[in-house]
């Protein structure tokens, strides 16, 4: 098995997308727009499925303050029904920590039913296609109960009159949102973010998200994982920090951390695999043009769901290796029953003889996965290591046999192959591979290309010298204004990140070793390898 790490070239050359409702299916993309920031007519309506307008406040007895910017809620109305998208109004909110109206409110029956026949006048009075309330947060005994009364009592009568109740719920310890509540609502807005200070909304505290909700009861439809278009802990918007230098697809950048476009995308396929749709807080924090996360959640979705459609499909049962190297198989409770492989320690590996891919192209590759506290990493390849295809990190899934499936999209040569999985970090079970080639209608959609440096004419590319001491020359497209030359050890971790337009880069303070440069401008991508001594 080949244990040397590598990354694959990123897709590239993302082409503008427009979407029809059916495009995205039974998937929801619920963005907020706040009534203090953001433009209507900025909106992507045909990326997006709902559209939470923020905030409503209540007032302790069941009343309603003034809406703020009425009209900007009038033309988002009009504008999103003209796109055929609905509207609900977001009720609440942080408010500063204040929640003494909705504990006022749902205390009493009398305001309670003040509060119901009030919101569904004022959604009656805008045209709107629901509520999402945002008591942020009940406490747990007689306010979670409350909590659960106020929201049977809306649910009634908004459904009643064929609207929507939504909710906003924090990312986990939820414990005051009782379990009644989930017949209620029609999805919860899961706020997988604000967890803590830097690293506050990671891929693993979505999935960790995720699986605590629905762990509780809540159905897969009703879990819409929550995204954020900010960074902590400055609070600047995604918009922002793209404009003062940030890699649109890192995380992190001048001690701020935030969600780029890696991890947008990796989480829409966490969403899509395992819950019912993604939330945006907030629209007004996009991104416009090629660096937009809206968009970048639209073209994942295209993609996938042009793979679901496209071609057929290969499951491989995990335990039905022809060769292996230190794992053991175990009785599974997940779905279909049978046997998964477990105790996976790092350097282990599994090997599946004789697997056809029987043209060449990309191919999207699932893997049914549980871990009880993630930081697992798995690698694919053909022949014994001979060919990497890429690497997958595992998530925390809550346990053992909590399981959730994951996913990447890989390049392969038509051939017969031994498919070959190796544990770059253990700590996960698997139960199956699911392989299935990506049709070329999807692959249109999505407008990728895939290109490397060794796809380039070679004088238009050039660094030098290499293997490198001290400072790394560039030559040709690399010495553009305008992108980002990003280095990666071959674990895959960001170690340098500069914009480009210069003609050297200083990497005397590297450890010796074999790395990939990357230069970035809009979706283009090009990589070269080089040696530092």
């Amino acid at each position: 098995m080949q244990t040397n790490k590598w990354i694959r070239a990123a897709f590239l050359s993302i082409a503008t997308l427009i979407f029809s409702s059916q495009a995205f299916s039974q998937f929801k993309v619920v963005g907020y727009m706040p009534s203090w920031s953001g433009d209507v007519n900025a909106i992507q309506y045909s990326k997006l499925t709902h559209i939470n307008y923020a905030f409503l406040l209540p007032t302790a007895t069941g009343g309603l303050q003034a809406i703020e910017n009425a009209s900007k809620l009038s033309s988002l109305v009009s504008l999103a029904h003209a796109n055929g998208k609905k509207v609900l109004i977001a009720v609440g909110g942080w408010n500063n920590g204040d929640d003494s109206g909705f504990e006022s409110i749902a205390a009493n029956s009398g305001y309670r039913t003040t509060f119901v026949n009030n919101l569904l006048g004022f959604v009656n009075q805008y045209g709107l296609d629901g509520v999402d309330i945002d008591w942020e947060y009940p406490d747990a005994g007689a306010s979670a109960n409350n909590y659960v009364s106020l929201m049977t009592q809306l649910s009634t009568a908004l459904h009643n009159q064929g609207k929507l109740l939504t909710a906003a719920v924090v990312g986990t310890g939820g414990e005051s949102i009782l379990s009644s509540v989930f017949a209620q609502v029609d999805f919860l807005n899961i706020m997988a973010y604000d967890y803590n200070n830097y690293d506050h909304s990671t891929y693993s505290y979505a999935s960790q998200a995720i699986t605590y909700w629905k762990g509780r009861g809540l159905a897969a439809g009703k879990a819409i994982l929550g995204v954020p278009f900010y960074g902590r802990p400055s609070w600047e918007t995604y918009a922002a920090l793209i404009a003062r230098g940030a890699d649109p697809y890192s995380d992190t950048y001048s001690g701020v951390g935030y969600n780029g476009i890696n991890t947008i995308k990796a989480k829409t396929d966490l969403a899509y695999n395992s819950g019912g749709g993604i939330m945006i807080w907030e629209l007004s924090g996009d991104a416009t043009g090629t660096y937009s996360l809206v968009s970048a959640i639209a073209t994942e979705l295209a993609f996938l769901q042009g793979n679901t459609g496209g071609g057929t499909s290969t499951t491989i049962q995990a335990e039905n290796y022809t060769s292996m190297s230190g794992v053991q198989t175990e009785t599974t409770t997940d779905s279909g029953g049978g046997l998964n492989v477990g105790y996976i320690d790092t350097g282990d590996w599994m090997a599946y003889a004789n697997i056809n891919f029987p043209t060449s192209g990309t191919y999207k590759v699932e893997y049914r996965v549980a871990s009880l506290s993630g930081g697992g990493r798995l690698s694919l390849d053909l022949n014994a290591g001979s060919t990497v295809l890429g690497y997958l990190d595992v998530p925390s899934t809550g346990g053992w046999q909590t399981w959730t499936t994951i996913s990447h999209n890989v390049s392969v040569t038509a051939g017969t192959y031994a498919l070959g999985i190796y544990a770059q970090a253990g700590g996960w079970n698997l139960n199956w591979i699911k392989i299935t080639k990506v049709s070329s209608a999807a692959k249109s959609a999505a407008g990728t290309t895939t290109i490397t440096a060794a796809d380039t004419h070679e004088s238009s590319v050039i660094i030098y010298p290499n293997p490198v001491a001290s400072d790394l020359h560039l030559r040709g497209e690399y010495t553009q204004p305008g992108g980002y030359l990003t280095v990666y050890d071959l674990n895959g971790k960001q170690v340098l990140n500069v914009k480009s337009g210069v003609q050297q880069i200083a990497v005397a303070g590297l450890p010796t070793g074999t790395y990939l440069l990357t230069y970035t401008k809009g979706e283009k991508r090009i990589t070269q390898k080089f040696v530092k001594q």
